[in-house]
């Protein structure tokens, strides 16, 4: 990608080479330090390739000593843009008015994007927005964003939790609803999860312990009441942990944008190269391709054409620092937990512990606090494990 925008910075040409001993021309364009890519073999007498326009005068003096031919076929990049907008100044005024138009209209608000949504109504959350004066058409630079989420938590006591950030010119709202789970039904109610007890609303039945006691998965919270049937709503504090690493060290492939390609026969199993060169680099992508000659009805002639293209790599060590490291390991061991929360949960915090620490990886222990409903019907307990 860098090397497509440099090339269209400094403008190039496509051009069109006719002669003899292309291959020792090529090289000798090279010796001269003039940068010649994406090369085309159509027949031993005529290439096509990429070329900066500053470097396509350097080519007189050799052209004159090989007797090769070059012609442009096209001109691409921003110097040729340049001299067509300088031949349409009417174009040039609109792209620079409507670059003008653009910035000004993204420092305003737009629209909205609410997700989260299940039972509050879209319509509720736009209305609140509007008392706190946010609408379409408010300027950006005047939106506190953490502002408006105090003042959304305080308004609508049925969210937990919101998030706003932009999105260009769009207000992005997350939030997390409040969910009040009552397990319905006949039986007692019991622990889904080990945790800690934060919040105990009993709504049927007696309950049998208190916020700040610890429980275990299947231990009875809420006994039946006369009708037999249990509610309520059980918050505790869920602790879950995993390991992560990572290596201080990596091999990244950079393919350089240089490439070759060389034509052979396939005859039965045997490659039979028409050149003798072996490969052009020393660190290299082959790619080989293979095309049957002749082939009529059930009849084929063991005889294939095939193409190998060698695409120049180079290999770089990269090296992380010990802070990246641990952010590395922390992401691998978060990837490991993540299935295991149920949708919608918020984590309240995230703890770690470093356990090794060297030249080569990065290990850690990595711990996070959820709140959580863990009202759970017995029966249904049960059913689960």
């Amino acid at each position: 990608m860098i090397n497509k925008i440099l090339h269209y910075w400094k403008g190039y040409l496509k051009i069109d080479i006719r002669g003899n001993a292309l291959g020792r021309f090529i090289s000798q364009i090279s010796e001269l330090g003039i940068l010649l890519w994406n090369i085309e073999y159509l027949s031993y007498d005529h290439y096509r390739g990429c070329i900066y326009k500053d470097d396509y005068n350097k080519l007189r003096p050799l052209l004159r000593k090989r007797r090769c031919q070059v012609k442009i076929l096209e001109k691409r990049g921003f110097p040729f843009f340049l001299l067509k907008i300088r031949k349409r100044l009417f174009l040039l005024f609109g792209i620079i008015l409507f670059i003008v138009i653009f910035q000004v209209g993204a420092s305003f608000l737009w629209s909205f994007e609410i997700v989260g949504l299940e039972n509050i109504e879209e319509e509720v959350i736009i209305g609140a927005l509007r008392e706190a004066g946010i609408k379409r058409g408010s300027p950006k630079k005047e939106i506190d964003l953490k502002e408006i989420e105090n003042y959304l938590l305080q308004k609508l006591p049925a969210i937990s939790w919101i998030d706003l950030s932009w999105q260009g010119t769009r207000l992005y709202i997350d939030l997390v609803e409040k969910r009040l789970v009552e397990p319905a039904g006949k039986g007692a109610i019991v622990a889904s999860k080990d945790g800690i007890i934060t919040k105990l609303i009993v709504l049927k039945g007696q309950a049998v312990i208190k916020e700040g006691d610890t429980v275990t998965a299947g231990q009875l919270l809420i006994l039946p009441g006369k009708d037999g049937e249990a509610r309520g709503i059980v918050n505790a504090e869920i602790w879950y942990e995993a390991r992560g690493e990572s290596s201080l060290s990596d091999r990244v492939i950079v393919n350089t944008g240089k490439h070759r390609t060389y034509w052979g026969l396939k005859i039965g199993g045997k490659l039979i190269r028409l050149h003798r060169a072996g490969p052009p680099y020393e660190q290299y992508r082959l790619k080989r391709t293979f095309k049957k000659i002749f082939t009529w009805r059930n009849i084929s002639v063991p005889i294939e054409l095939f193409k190998e293209e060698y695409q120049e790599i180079i290999i770089i060590e990269m090296k992380y620092s010990t802070a990246t490291g641990l952010f590395r390991a922390k992401e691998n061991a978060l990837a490991g937990l993540l299935p295991q929360l149920a949708e919608g949960t918020v984590i309240d915090s995230i703890y770690h512990e470093v356990i090794e620490s060297g030249d080569e990886k990065i290990k850690l222990r990595l711990i996070i606090k959820t709140e959580e409903n863990i009202a759970c019907l017995k029966e249904d307990f049960g059913g689960r494990n």
